[in-house]
């Protein structure tokens, strides 16, 4: 094997001595190993020559010609550690391999089993899924008379949307005239809403104006309230010092009450008594009137008739003296 320069100056024979080295200290030569013997030298670098060097370790074990590179062949103790190590592998691969062999064929034992119990699950799922076939073929059966069913239903529709397409056309058109009615309507409504905003506009400034003047004469009643409190509270006084007046005055009206209470007391008596009196008087008044016509009347039917009608003065003074009699 030709020796090769690589990165920071390690080269294949020294990797392969370290090695040896190291596995003729009885240890398995690693790449930490190695690179500890060495004092230098990455893992990367190391890797890949080591590997080479267990490529070769077999060749150099048999002792033949392709075991003697241009390393050279094993020294003497090297080469029965590594044939001591490379027996214990032998014997540590042979165990593996029985172990794994057996756990393999346990494994396979265990999958077979595993296998017919699926195989059975699936003669099961399969017959379900028969089962379930017929039952959806019945179902699908089912469903193709209700589709039919369904598309004469289609048909009947489609029919009827036909007629329904002229009567939405129809409709399309009275909805674009009432839209064409609704659209001048809403310019009218905007006037008159400008019409509105203009008036109200007025009338808030009206009602401004309006409030002001109210304010200020709220202002003045204010003022006049003022006023007249004061004058009502110079009155208060006043009344109150009348009303104490007043029951003076009361106190001697009570008594003057009391003295014309018993003066009326005494007129009415008296008025009582004159109204007798009158009506004493008018009974006589009567009586005496009824005397004097029926005097009257007698002496007209005594007198003659000429003394009656001539009516001289010295008669009509005689009828008189008589009437006063």
């Amino acid at each position: 094997m030709k020796s090769s320069r690589v990165s920071r100056g390690v080269q294949v024979d020294e990797v392969w001595g370290a090695a040896d080295a190291v596995l003729a200290q009885g240890e398995r030569p690693t790449i930490e190993r190695v690179r500890a013997h060495l004092g230098r030298g990455s893992p990367n670098t190391v890797a890949p020559m080591l590997d080479a060097w267990y490529a070769s370790l077999a060749k150099r074990l048999g002792g033949g010609d392709e075991g003697v590179g241009e390393q050279g062949a094993l020294p003497a103790p090297v080469l029965r550690a590594a044939k001591a190590l490379w027996g214990r592998a032998q014997q540590h691969a042979q165990e593996q391999a029985a172990q794994s062999v057996q756990v393999d064929r346990d494994a396979l034992e265990r999958l077979v089993e595993r296998l017919a119990a699926e195989r059975v699950t699936l003669d099961q799922e399969q017959q379900r899924l028969n089962e379930r076939s017929e039952a959806l073929g019945a179902a699908l059966q089912a469903k193709d008379h209700q589709l039919a069913d369904l598309l004469r239903q289609v048909t009947d529709l489609q029919k009827g949307l036909l007629g329904r397409d002229a009567e939405i056309e129809c409709v399309r058109a009275q909805n674009a005239a009432a839209t064409q009615a609704l659209q001048a309507e809403r310019g009218r409504l905007n006037a008159l809403n400008e019409e509105h905003r203009q008036e109200r506009e007025r009338l808030e400034q009206r009602a401004s104006a309006q409030e002001r003047r109210l304010l200020e004469d709220v202002d003045r009643a204010r003022q006049e309230l003022k006023r007249v409190t004061l004058l009502l509270a110079d009155e208060n006084k006043k009344a109150a010092k009348a009303l104490g007046d007043s029951h003076e005055l009361a106190q001697s009206l009570r008594v003057q009450v009391s003295a014309l209470s018993a003066e009326k007391a005494g007129l009415a008596r008296e008025i009582l008594s004159a109204r007798e009196d009158l009506q004493t008087a008018q009974s006589q008044q009567a009586q005496f009137r009824k005397n004097t016509t029926e005097l009257l009347v007698e002496l007209k039917t005594r007198l003659p008739k000429g003394d009656a009608n001539a009516g001289t003065p010295g008669k009509r003074s005689k009828t008189k003296t008589v009437l006063k009699r």
